[in-house]
């Protein structure tokens, strides 16, 4: 059976980067720094990659850990989905984010935390309004909206919870036409390409794109009867393991924006920017605008990659994006958007070196 080969675009995100510069003398505390962070911060002292931005948590001041911090120590993150960043620059991104007509997103301050004896602010993609999330092409019913209240947050994410238990109603409907199609003696071509394209569009949003590649038939008219018979079958499978493969949607503890399983899309959701626009490579992108890297000249898995910039700290650069993961079960969701932190351009920290390591470690 032939399948269909499905293109990855865009980098996975990058799950748990620290890198440690090289302490000058590790040995006084490498003991307190194994109590306080464990066995892998130990490791990274000792390895010790001269990179000035990346700095291990001060376990007596700092109230979070963190992966990242900016040279100024204005902005940090820790992990995938938590940033953060002095309240000073959370509305001086507002007031940027807000001088363009077609940027969609602003940002709200949350729980304060200290690092580096500094107070930060959790940082939170909201949609400017609810015209903006339709202007997204997004459910404005599950996106946080700005000046929203707290209840109304939590009602928006019980629903959102809610809405990724059940599978799509449309593969219901699918069913339905697969087996009028299988009663009703030779279908036409068209008839069977119609349910292809929907089988097919369907197992993506649901299941990802591996999963739609190595299970979808390639050729629907090789035998439209056997072909009608898989679909069915395959949309039973889809049903059984779509609830496994929404945990971490509902597991969501805040109102995150919802991100599509595309680097370029993502971009284009928060900033409403054209595509070729989205395509220009500034050394400096200011905030509302994107990082991009065209990665066609190396040898890694990866063609380029976009990255909405939200936030500066000088030369640093805070983005929300997201990444064409081909192993992610679901084509949209709230556990897809992610926060990188990139360096000056021109260094071995840059937003461009960064994706050139990642594109090449890909290959390896």
């Amino acid at each position: 059976m032939m399948h269909a080969k499905l293109p990855e675009h865009c980098p996975l995100p990058e799950r748990a980067a620290v890198v440690s510069r090289r302490p000058s003398a590790p040995g006084p505390r490498l003991a307190a720094l194994q109590r306080s962070f464990g066995n892998a911060a130990v490791t990274r002292a000792l390895a010790g990659a001269p990179v000035q931005r990346y700095t291990e948590p001060d376990a007596e001041q700092d109230t979070v850990s963190y992966d990242r911090i900016s040279q100024n120590g204005r902005i940090a993150i820790s992990g995938r989905q938590d940033a953060f960043a002095e309240a000073g620059l959370i509305a001086s991104a507002n007031a940027a984010l807000a001088a363009s007509e077609q940027v969609r997103i602003r940002l709200e301050a949350g729980r304060e935390v200290v690092i580096g004896g500094r107070v930060l602010h959790r940082v939170l993609p909201v949609f400017a309004s609810r015209e903006a999330a339709e202007a997204a092409q997004t459910n404005s019913e599950h996106e946080p909206i700005a000046g929203e209240s707290a209840q109304d947050r939590a009602t928006k994410l019980d629903s959102y919870r809610q809405s990724v238990v059940q599978p799509p109603a449309a593969l219901g409907l699918l069913l339905q036409d697969i087996a009028r199609l299988a009663g009703g003696g030779r279908p036409s071509d068209r008839s069977v390409n119609s349910v292809h394209q929907r089988l097919l569009a369907l197992a993506m949003e649901t299941q990802g794109a591996t999963w739609a590649s190595d299970n979808v038939p390639l050729n629907p008219l090789l035998d439209p009867a056997d072909y009608l018979r898989t679909a069915g079958r395959l949309i039973g499978v889809i049903v059984m393991e779509y609830a496994p493969s929404r945990e971490p949607e509902r597991v969501m503890q805040d109102l995150l924006i919802t991100m599509p399983n595309d680097c370029q899309a993502a971009a284009q959701r928060l900033l409403g920017t054209r595509m070729g626009e989205l395509q220009q490579a500034r050394a400096e992108p200011a905030v509302g605008q994107n990082h991009y890297v065209n990665l066609s000249d190396t040898s890694g898995r990866w063609n380029n990659h976009f990255g909405a910039v939200i936030m500066r700290d000088g030369d640093d650069t805070l983005t929300f994006e997201a990444a064409a993961d081909s192993t992610s079960r679901i084509g949209e969701g709230k556990s897809l958007g992610y926060f990188a932190l990139y360096g000056k351009h021109g260094t071995s920290q840059s937003f461009d070196a960064d994706l050139r390591r990642q594109n090449a470690a890909a290959n390896g």
